[in-house]
């Protein structure tokens, strides 16, 4: 598929894919960019929670300054955080 993967998300079937490893936005401004404003949002994190099967693993890649934001943008979309 061809195209921004927000909105290629939204188009796939629930319960799809098997895992998800992603390296998001780290809400750094990194070099003040808009694009790194700030950690994925719960919605975002709420459309990979339906699209994973069941038993399937998010992983996601964050900065040591901004972990706790995205940890908790995660378990507010409904996953469970392990270490």
């Amino acid at each position: 598929m061809i195209g921004d993967c927000l909105d290629r998300l939204e188009t796939l079937p629930d319960n799809s894919v098997d895992s998800i490893v992603t390296d998001p936005p780290y809400g750094l401004s990194f070099m003040g960019n808009k694009w790194d404003y700030d950690v994925p949002s719960v919605d975002i994190w709420k459309q990979c929670l339906r699209v994973l099967k069941p038993g399937g693993h998010l992983l996601s890649f964050s900065s040591a300054r901004t972990y706790h934001r995205m940890t908790v943008n995660v378990e507010d979309a409904g996953f469970e955080i392990r270490d």
